[in-house]
């Protein structure tokens, strides 16, 4: 089904004379303008010339340049909100990123977390907190769902 470029987007009219047939031709056609409209509505928190913390010298594990990039913007984004989300591809170490800027966020003084993992990757969690944080130690709480309990 061919998508009708004559249609102007509701909030900034991406609009093209290509013949786009699917989202693929859509996003290759207007990959300039949608990046650019990403970045005006979330500007970076931490670039890239700026200093990273030297809270990550003292990570177990070094975290590869665009992760120390990703954990120093989560941690800036928590100076401002309480909740954050990490989005990425499978292996990009997200759980590293995640780690991390619990370390750099907590400025050397004592901390708890609470992740919120499924079943099949708690123990990783576990494994890779003790490889990443000095000092870690390690509490697993289950949660059972009651078959009465109502499901959201």
């Amino acid at each position: 089904m061919a998508i009708d470029t004559r249609q102007r987007c509701k909030k900034g009219g991406l609009v093209k004379n290509d013949n786009i047939n699917s989202i693929f031709t859509y996003m290759r056609s207007h990959a300039v303008e949608l990046g650019e409209r990403i970045l005006s509505t979330y500007p970076a928190l931490h670039q890239v010339a700026d200093a990273p913390s030297h809270r990550l010298n003292t990570l177990l594990r070094q975290p590869f340049p665009a992760q120390s990039l990703a954990i120093m913007g989560l941690a800036k984004r928590w100076q401002q909100a309480r909740t954050a989300k990490v989005i990425a591809e499978c292996g990009t170490g997200k759980t590293l990123i995640s780690l991390g800027a619990m370390h750099v966020h907590s400025a050397g003084r004592p901390f708890a977390a609470l992740a919120m993992v499924p079943p099949h990757i708690v123990e990783k969690w576990a494994r890779e907190a003790f490889q990443t944080i000095p000092r870690t130690t390690w509490e697993q709480l289950m949660a059972q769902r009651s078959s009465s309990a109502p499901s959201y």
